[in-house]
């Protein structure tokens, strides 16, 4: 799928040599630039990268969320932690 393009605007100040290029891709916009003075990565890479970015983002977006588990918390691991300390539960209870 291709990228349209938004809009083009210029850097102020310290980014005075750069131009910036707005795209949107799947329903998100990115931000691709030129260093007119130094040269930069070449504005392929910077797409590929980016739209790589955007699909991985939509791909986690429609992944199935877990339900939360109080099993699975940092809190119950210590909750196990503090009852063996006490002397009320060991590992071998379960």
């Amino acid at each position: 799928m291709k990228a349209k393009f938004i809009r083009k605007y210029y850097g102020t100040g310290f980014d005075r040599d750069f131009v910036y290029l707005v795209y949107e891709y799947r329903g998100h916009e990115y931000t691709v630039y030129e260093n007119r003075a130094k040269g930069n990565e070449p504005l392929s890479w910077q797409h590929k990268t980016e739209q790589a970015q955007i699909d991985a983002i939509i791909e986690a977006e429609s992944r199935p969320k877990k339900p939360y588990r109080y099993e699975d918390s940092a809190a119950y691991g210590f909750d196990l932690f503090m009852r063996y300390i006490n002397g009320e539960e060991t590992v071998f209870d379960k």
